[in-house]
């Protein structure tokens, strides 16, 4: 059965975003050669369990459905190992923002890191593609917005960072809320343990979401 012409719509909204995210990080990556550290097994910004939005969880668990057993076995042990933890730690106040470097005892690591890795990356949500990156953010006490860097990027200070190097991320969640909300109008936010226990398995039949 096709999808609706909404929902088609606001996927291809969302797919035109990653592509542009894509695109331009590649462009900032071509440019800052050796200020931008990210890279494999580089995983400060992953100790944080994240939510997302309908149109971005829809994504993840298709292709969480698409992973070989053993791989969705090992994250449903660590999905169901992130929310023990987090309702352990998080028992009389909601999590707080995760600091940088992240604090051993405070941080919940996201399910979706195997072996030093991200297991979903190629369906990874916009916050993990665009974190590391120069981020433009609007605020109401600074005309100019706010700068913000991962503080393991950009440490040369030859590295100048001009209007045409930055994310405006005020665009950037426009977009995607924009898409989100044409694809599902009435959902809510779901974390990527809740995401990754709600994904099928290999027969079809839907797991079970905590």
């Amino acid at each position: 059965m096709p999808a609706p012409a909404s929902e088609s719509a606001a996927r291809a909204a969302y797919d035109q975003l990653i592509a542009d995210i894509e695109r331009f990080g590649e462009m900032l990556r071509a440019r800052f050669l050796t200020a931008i550290a990210c890279r494999l097994g580089c995983t400060g910004c992953c100790q944080q369990h994240l939510t997302v939005l309908p149109i971005e969880a829809a994504r993840l668990r298709e292709y969480v459905a698409g992973l070989d057993a053993p791989t969705r076995a090992r994250l449903r042990r660590q999905a169901q190992a992130t929310l023990q933890r987090e309702a352990a730690l998080f028992r009389d106040a909601p999590p707080q923002p995760t600091t940088f470097p992240p604090e051993p005892e405070r941080s919940v690591p996201c399910p979706a890191l195997l072996d030093g890795a991200c297991a979903v990356y190629p369906a990874r949500p916009v916050l993990c593609r665009t974190h590391g990156f120069p981020l433009l953010y609007l605020d109401d006490d600074e005309e100019s917005g706010l700068l913000d860097v991962c503080p393991l990027n950009f440490t040369d200070d030859e590295a100048t960072i001009t209007h045409r190097d930055v994310f405006d991320m005020t665009v950037v969640n426009a977009r995607l809320v924009a898409a989100s909300l044409a694809f599902d109008p009435e959902g809510e936010r779901r974390s990527i343990a809740e995401i990754i226990l709600s994904a099928p398995d290999e027969s079809g039949a839907p797991g079970n979401a905590l």
